[in-house]
């Protein structure tokens, strides 16, 4: 499941250098002026990559101030603060002081002022944060998006906002690895927008820029971990094609790492990764399940009790699988309503065949989708035997009120809340999203895992089971 949050913290590195040391002082002071925030948060990742970062709640009081406090590695921690649709900020907590931030929104424009310990490189650490917020080079709604051009010039402005400050930072070792920091950044942002400039059916790999960017970049460099250079680099090296169970492809990722990883952290995020690219996005088809988690957990070594973690999340998947073949009583669940009622699933289910989409504002792909959903609620208008539903697995609800009344979606809509989604996705199997269920007239399951709206048989089989 694609996770705003996860997205929008790729860009984000922790500086580690020591001992961890208690903390001892507010660590971190801040008020917000000129807006409202529905939630908040701050990501930290003791190892520097994104993937692994915690999100810590922030609790914003009614006149705008809150203060932060934790344990993290090392006597310094680069955070980033999620102020949801208002924005990601960057600071540097110092252990035993407090930093002090003001956020004030002034027209479309956020202005950020530091005070308290090490305030030339909070500016820049926050400066950093900013101008390589994933979210800035990518909508979520196609109809927000921006040309890939105008992405990469902002791109340049934002970096060369970047190399200003960093002349501010006086002590050597510290500019240095701010500098290799947004260097990396950069480059990966860049990579980035070169691969979703890519059409659909080209190759990003044959582009000559994506060939120069991805160069010599030092897969064990911890900067270039940080930063997903190291990732990226390593995938571009896999031959296999990501395809039916993923095992060719997740074995040659093995030998890889076997080969030429050296960093102890890229090896444990590796050994995730494969296990969620086999076990959980691979379709199970196919090959000796049994042979490959035996290899799987020798490759593992050190980290098998992340191995087995994968090994149990698929364990479970495949039980879903089980629970929700066709013809099985569907899950029931508690939905909420956009006014804030509850429903349970059960209820809406019975005496119409049912399409339900499971989304979230921040999924692109989910979105993309809606405009296919629209056009199938049109054609089936007046069939009192179809119904469609629609299920958001958004956290945050403002987002999800906010698209509806924009979108004013004219078929039922309802949102999970997060204890409730991880039933439901537990329940389901589901491990990314969109997600599309079809569901019979008695409250039977039809399929599952059922074709997308965008998909030309989803039609045809509405029409059918809806006579």
């Amino acid at each position: 499941m694609r996770d705003k949050r996860k997205i929008r913290i790729l860009t984000l590195g922790a500086m580690l250098l020591a001992m961890p040391l208690m903390s001892h002082a507010q660590l971190l002071k801040g008020v917000i002026k000129g807006f409202t925030v529905d939630e908040a948060g701050v990501n930290y990742s003791p190892d520097g990559y994104a993937i692994n970062a915690k999100m810590n709640d922030l609790k914003i009081q009614k006149d705008g101030t809150f203060t932060f406090d934790m344990d993290f590695q090392g006597p310094t921690a680069d955070v980033g603060i999620d102020l949801g649709a208002n924005g990601y900020f960057g600071a540097h907590l110092v252990k035993g002081k407090t930093v002090e931030i003001a956020i004030e929104k002034k027209g479309a424009e956020y202005d950020v002022k530091f005070s308290g310990a090490d305030v030339k490189i909070n500016y820049l650490v926050n400066q950093i944060t900013r101008s390589f917020d994933s979210m800035k080079y990518w909508a979520p709604d196609p109809s927000e998006d921006k040309p890939n051009a105008t992405y990469r010039a902002l791109l340049e402005t934002e970096y060369a906002k970047v190399k200003a400050l960093l002349p501010t930072i006086k002590d050597n070792k510290v500019r240095d690895y701010y500098t290799r920091l947004s260097e990396g950044n950069y480059k990966w942002t860049k990579i980035r927008l070169i691969m979703d400039a890519s059409e659909d059916g080209a190759k990003y790999q044959d582009n000559e820029e994506f060939k120069q960017a991805i160069a010599g970049i030092d897969i064990n460099d911890p900067i270039n971990y940080q930063t997903n250079l190291s990732l990226t680099a390593l995938n571009n090296m896999v031959k296999a094609p990501l395809e039916g169970n993923n095992e060719a492809f997740c074995r040659e990722q093995m030998a890889l790492v076997d080969k030429i990883v050296t960093l102890p952290g890229l090896r444990t995020s590796m050994v995730s990764m494969i296990g969620q690219q086999y076990f959980l996005y691979g379709n199970g088809v196919g090959g000796d399940q049994e042979s490959f988690i035996r290899d799987y957990l020798k490759f593992a070594g050190n980290d098998s009790i992340v191995a087995k973690g994968m090994i149990q999340q698929f364990k479970d998947k495949q039980e879903s699988k089980r629970l929700t073949k066709s013809g099985k009583a569907a899950p029931d669940i508690t939905l909420n309503t956009p006014d804030g009622k509850s429903v349970q699933l059960s209820s809406l289910l019975k005496g119409k065949f049912t399409y339900i989409d499971v989304w979230a504002t921040w999924c692109g792909p989910c979105v993309k989708e809606i405009p296919h959903l629209e056009q199938l609620v049109k054609r089936f208008a007046g069939n009192d035997k179809l119904q469609f539903i629609s299920i958001s697995v958004d956290e945050n609800t403002k987002a999800w009120k906010d698209k509806l009344a924009k979108d004013k979606p004219q078929w039922a809509q309802f949102v999970l809340t997060p204890q409730n989604n991880q039933i439901f996705s537990k329940d389901w199997g589901i491990t990314g999203i969109p997600r599309f269920i079809m569901i019979d007239s008695k409250g039977n399951i039809f399929s599952g895992d059922a074709s997308r709206p965008s998909d030309e048989k989803t039609a045809k089989t509405l029409e059918e089971e809806s006579k």
